[in-house]
């Protein structure tokens, strides 16, 4: 392997993080300075992360500048007092989401598959005062299920005619892209029921409103997340013992010295072989910089000289979509003793999901319910008062769960729209025309800065395993470029 040169362009001396046994990173006292680098890379989240522990294992010296006070990112893992632990972000591994498993195996940590205790819950398109109880490993057939199946074929057929590397060269590119998904189910859904409920579970995924997205962005999400099977299958197959970010923790520990938090980056001068990249403590001079912030952050950085036209206009077409990631933890898994697993789909209701997230007993005995609201419903609840969205929130579970629902031990709601360093969950998508308008600008590099994160992944974006293999692609770039 190539080693990297360890040339500095301006001398200057770094500052050390502690990662607490909370899992917030606390810097050390910073005055202004400026640092050297062969590459400096813009966030901490899992992209991030992985791009500079690559770059580090390659002989390369790296500063990585997170504007919040704790790396992960959308991963945020916080402990509860029995021992177990809660996931008010990103929770799941699975599937061929080899390059996240191989992450936690390096860094000593452990996964157990996800709990799968009884039967799913599933409202019914036809009659929406019942739910269905299903087996999801035996119960191929339901009232409805042909139909829901129907759609989703359809969908997975358009995603295989899609290039996970091209989607904007596309033989129907222009107009798939011109179509939004709401469009597409109109023309090709007869049923509302079905049409509602499709919007709902595939539109999940880059938490967009059928109106905001297009078919061929949504046919490039399926296809690059392995198909409609394995997004709402395997896709959640595992989580992490100890939660996600603690594999970022033990990453920002080997990363100690080269991690500076609570720095946003405000301005990158950028040339064809250098950059220096502007924190309002920090200058940091390196050769290359991996910018690792969601597209529509990285749009508000300042850059000079400006970036080209395509570049700027594909981040202002690149929002982040809207969900609220609702935990509720209770003294016991209640809803095994109905027979229940905890899982629940709902096209109709404010909370469109739930999850069993509990713990493996060994580490806590609680129960944890996992509860989603997705686009439209987030925006319609979000203006309550959070005592008032609370109580709503807690009724439509206990609807499907029973009236222990309503008594949680622990409730938090995660929205990271109102992140400032996030502006929302899961991922960002593009807006209906933006595939073809821009096509590569997505990912090309422009002199010295190249860019990362799980929306420029083509093999599991909006992912943690996305986020990593993105860091890794460009880790790899700039190592082959020496």
């Amino acid at each position: 392997m190539a080693k990297f040169s360890r040339r500095r362009v301006i001398g200057g001396a770094g500052s050390a993080i502690l990662v607490s046994g909370a899992g917030v990173a606390n810097a050390a006292p910073n005055t202004t300075s400026t640092l050297t680098a062969d590459v400096c890379i813009v966030g901490a989240g899992f992209a991030g992360l992985s791009a500079a522990l690559r770059l580090k294992q390659a002989g390369a010296s790296v500063v990585v500048l997170e504007a919040r006070s704790q790396v992960g990112g959308r991963s945020w893992t916080v402990n509860m007092k029995d021992g177990g632990w809660v996931d008010w972000g990103g929770q799941w591994v699975g599937s061929s989401q080899e390059r996240f498993y191989a992450l936690i195996k390096e860094m000593g940590c452990e996964t157990y598959p996800s709990p799968n205790f009884g039967k799913t819950l599933q409202r019914s398109i036809y009659d929406i005062n019942q739910y269905y109880r299903i087996d999801e490993d035996a119960d191929e057939a339901f009232p409805g299920s042909e139909i829901l199946k129907g759609i989703y074929r359809r969908l997975d057929a358009i995603a295989d005619t899609v290039d996970v590397n091209a989607p904007w060269a596309h033989t129907d590119g222009k107009l798939l892209d011109s179509i939004t998904f709401a469009e597409w189910l109109r023309q090709n859904v007869q049923h509302e029921g079905a049409r509602q409920f499709a919007a709902t579970e595939v539109g999940s995924v880059p938490s967009a409103s059928p109106e905001e997205i297009s078919v061929l962005h949504l046919a490039w999400l399926i296809k690059a997340c392995h198909g409609i099977g394995e997004l709402f299958g395997d896709a959640q197959a595992d989580r992490v013992i100890g939660g996600t970010q603690r594999v970022a923790r033990r990453v920002a520990e080997k990363l100690k010295d080269e991690i500076k938090v609570n720095q946003p980056v405000r301005r990158i001068e950028w040339t064809d072989k250098s950059a220096l990249v502007q924190s309002d403590d920090i200058t940091v001079a390196a050769r290359r910089v991996i910018v690792c912030v969601p597209p529509s952050l990285a749009g508000a950085i300042e850059y000079s000289p400006s970036l080209p036209v395509n570049r700027t206009q594909v981040m202002q077409r690149w929002p982040q979509g809207l969900v609220i990631k609702v935990s509720m933890v209770y003294s016991a898994p209640f809803w095994r003793d109905d027979g229940l697993n905890g899982t629940s789909y709902d096209h109709v209701s404010v909370m469109g999901e739930t999850a069993d997230s509990s713990n493996p007993e060994t580490y806590s005995k609680a129960g944890i319910l996992t509860g989603f609201v997705y686009t439209d419903n987030a925006r319609k609840v979000a203006p309550l008062p959070a005592e008032e969205r609370k109580r709503l929130l807690l009724s439509e579970v206990a609807k499907r769960f029973g009236p222990k629902a309503l008594e949680p031990v622990n409730y938090h709601e995660s929205n990271w729209t109102e992140a400032q360093w996030t502006r929302g969950c899961f991922t960002g998508f593009l807006t209906p025309g933006a595939t073809t308008l821009f096509g590569s600008a997505v990912r090309d590099p422009i002199g010295s800065i190249h860019w990362a994160g799980t929306e420029t992944s083509t093999n599991w974006p909006s992912f943690i395993d996305g986020a990593i293999r993105s860091g890794e692609r460009e880790s790899e770039a700039i190592r082959r470029a020496g």
